[in-house]
């Protein structure tokens, strides 16, 4: 039996192996503050039936995400509060386990490919790696969209590619869209929190009159300077579970344009479908409230562009809770739904 992080988000260490109980504890790396994301695989247990012990606060509602291909996941849906059971049957070589359900990136490639989407070169990585981007259309109104500003929170991807799949097939007129699915792309290969990085992380990295420390967030600060922006939505995950961070919420970012917030949370809850996870604007944060002050992040400095209509980030939960449940189907419609939302907007804006 091998348990291992050898694959596109990878995150583990094994502490120990008793019998048939596992020890595990997730690697913070470069992360500053406890944070809970994990990922492993385990290869040769066919017919064990195996316990997996994490540390406090590392599971959700719905147990670990599993998958047998990094591609469809589903909740194992069974677990104590910080350890979960599994049984492998015969034919399982290979399982991977999650804390939630991650976004490999060879999904964003195959949904350009079938889109008919050119994936291109934003920049090259602090580790060498070709960070990829796509344009949508062509025209006056500028959009950007971003997601995986802190590696684990893969939610947002699945929400973004509900968002692009829903452009592509009702294009929005005289409209150019940018897209950057992993700002920190080394991050999301590597298994990264991403969260709080040293010494500071890719959304704390948008400070006015001062360079980026990462290739990716200058790139995108370049694109907005020389093309601008009138409207940018970066796509996240929020805190582990518990409260707000169990729903979908948009984080306000500005007092004087209150009421675009208001206007576009009303415009997305009327837009979201039986399919879709649910969004209600009364679970929307705003500025100044609890955690959100506003700082060098993606939405605070397109928010302040003078070009710039509305900008904000959307944090979809990774979990949900049991009325209202995650799954890959129904990120994804959140994201068509999202986009329905935008052409509204703009059209309400007269934009």
């Amino acid at each position: 039996m091998r348990i291992h992080k050898d694959f596109a988000g990878g995150n583990i260490t094994v502490k120990s192996i008793q019998g048939d109980t596992v020890c595990l504890q997730n690697e913070l790396r470069d992360t500053a503050e406890d944070w809970f994301y994990w990922a492993f695989c385990v290869e040769g247990a066919e017919g064990l039936t195996l316990t997996f012990k994490m540390q406090k606060n590392r599971l959700g509602y719905f147990g670990p995400a599993v998958s047998h291909d990094l591609k469809k996941w589903h909740w194992l849906d069974a677990c104590g509060s910080d350890e979960f059971t599994y049984h492998f049957t015969e034919g399982e070589d290979k399982v991977y386990f999650a804390h939630n359900m991650l976004y490999h990136p060879d999904r964003f490639f195959d949904f350009a490919k079938e889109k008919g989407l050119t994936v291109e070169t934003l920049c090259t990585s602090k580790k060498g790696r070709n960070t990829p981007c796509v344009k949508i259309g062509e025209g006056k109104l500028s959009i950007i969209l971003t997601a995986r500003h802190h590696a684990c929170e893969s939610t947002g991807n699945y929400v973004l590619e509900g968002v692009l799949d829903e452009l592509v097939a009702s294009p929005i007129d005289n409209c150019t869209i940018f897209c950057v699915p992993f700002v920190d792309y080394d991050g999301v290969l590597d298994g990264d929190q991403g969260k709080s990085r040293v010494p500071h992380d890719q959304n704390r990295d948008y400070v006015p009159d001062k360079k980026s420390i990462y290739a990716e967030t200058d790139a995108i600060r370049k694109y907005a300077d020389e093309n601008g922006c009138n409207l940018a939505f970066d796509f996240h995950s929020p805190w582990h579970k518990g409260g707000r961070n169990d729903r979908v919420f948009i984080v306000q970012n500005s007092l004087e344009k209150i009421d675009r917030f208001n206007l576009f949370g009303k415009i997305l809850e009327d837009s979201i479908t039986s399919q879709s996870l649910n969004y209600q604007k009364a679970n929307d944060i705003a500025p100044f409230v609890e955690w959100n002050k506003p700082s060098a992040q993606f939405s605070v400095y397109m928010t302040a562009k003078p070009e710039c209509d509305i900008a904000f980030t959307l944090e979809t939960a990774y979990f949900g809770v049991p009325d209202n449940k995650v799954s890959q189907d129904r990120l994804v419609e959140l994201g068509h739904c999202f986009a329905k939302a935008i052409k509204d907007y703009i059209k309400e804006r007269a934009l």
